[in-house]
């Protein structure tokens, strides 16, 4: 990346994080880690964040699809989608199809990401939930079908663009508790310097390092479990513990909530493209380099941010108490004496104009009283 950004005026995070993307889609779904009894494959959801319009970041958009063209031509005439849209685009991307060439591999651009946090909050909107289930890799029911299909196998990467103006006002609580907004990295951006034209890479660059990722991506596509090394595994195991004790307040701790997952699936990423057969020291102290880089970039993003720590003790207490629901009383019990009623009933209130939980009022026992029980609300998954 060095060497290409030497050429060009955009940042070099933005192309790292956009090759690993790439990259990542390209080597599908073939191997493999494990994490939580799952598989974690090279699935990555980056938002590369301007601090202002001027950062450019369409360019190393350009430059990563010059990228793909040699890592894997088909991918990119045929497997790139422009947008998420309502959620419907995405939704036909991954209907199967009758031909000979059935890829369960997609790249999403998405260059105005703060259109889809906008329809991603509504509760009626099924894109937080599509998307949500694309970076776990778990099955994706498709609405609108005359029988019930349901995609088993996809691996789906994103890069999204934005600038910080553009995209403070939309993170809220509903984007983070529909799981959108911990499913991305974040990178702040700006222009690293001044470039006659933006900049010109030489198309043989493209060739040198594209060869070899194109060759790492077809080897990468054959079906196995990825190991670590003994010393990967011990750094690994150091870096977890640090990581999992990494839980700030508010939306920025939400947003840090998958840091395992993200550095985990960066270390393979990195494995991949070396052509190793084992994910080695090298990889994973790479991958925890960019976190350090992409956590600072949230910490510009979401630190900053209206505090929200009553209402996600409240949500994370309703999602605890499950069928049986809080009542009112309970729920002030929960903070005791340390916040007012109005701020809980604040919280509340917030959570349930967000469609994540609904209250209503009960008899919890034959000759009881009314009493006003919060729950939280049927999932939505239609479009």
């Amino acid at each position: 990346m060095q060497e290409v950004g030497a050429h060009t005026e955009a940042d070099p995070a933005a192309l790292m994080l956009s090759a690993l993307v790439a990259f990542g889609v390209a080597a599908g779904s073939g191997r493999h880690m494990m994490a939580g009894s799952r598989p974690q494959s090279g699935r990555l959801f980056v938002m590369l964040v301007a601090q202002s319009p001027k950062s450019n970041r369409g360019l190393s958009w350009a430059l990563t699809r010059d990228l793909l063209e040699v890592i894997d031509p088909r991918l990119a005439h045929a497997r790139v989608l422009m947008g998420l849209g309502t959620g419907r685009p995405l939704i036909d991307a991954l209907t199967p199809r009758r031909s000979a060439y059935a890829d369960e591999r997609l790249l999403v651009f998405e260059p105005g990401v703060t259109r889809a946090l906008a329809i991603a909050s509504r509760p009626s909107s099924p894109l937080a939930w599509l998307l949500r289930n694309a970076w776990d890799g778990a099955p994706i029911e498709l609405p609108g079908q005359a029988r019930r299909l349901v995609v088993e196998r996809h691996h789906v990467g994103v890069i999204s663009h934005a600038t910080i103006d553009q995209l403070r006002p939309q993170l809220t609580l509903t984007d983070a508790s529909a799981s959108f907004v911990n499913r991305f990295v974040y990178a702040v951006l700006k222009r690293q310097r001044s470039v006659p034209d933006e900049g010109n890479v030489p198309p043989e660059l493209h060739l040198r390092h594209g060869r070899p990722l194109a060759r790492a991506a077809a080897a990468a596509r054959a079906p196995a479990q990825v190991q670590r090394t003994p010393a990967a595994e011990r750094l690994w195991r150091a870096a977890y513990e640090e990581l999992s004790e990494d839980d700030p307040d508010g939306l920025l701790g939400i947003a840090l909530a998958r840091s395992a997952r993200h550095v985990l699936r960066m270390s393979l990423i990195y494995a991949l493209a070396d052509g190793a057969e084992r994910v080695g020291p090298g990889h994973v102290e790479s991958a925890l380099a960019l976190w350090r880089y992409t956590r600072a970039s949230a910490v510009q993003i979401f630190g900053d941010q209206p505090g929200d720590g009553v209402s996600r003790r409240l949500l994370a207490a309703v999602r605890a108490a499950g069928p049986a629901g809080l009542t009112l009383t309970e729920q002030a019990a929960l903070f005791g004496r340390n916040v007012p009623a109005a701020r809980i009933d604040e919280a509340r209130l917030g959570l349930e104009r967000s469609g994540i939980v609904v209250t209503a009022a009960e008899r919890r026992a034959a000759a009881g009283r009314l009493a006003r029980v919060t729950r939280l609300a049927e999932p939505q998954r239609g479009v």
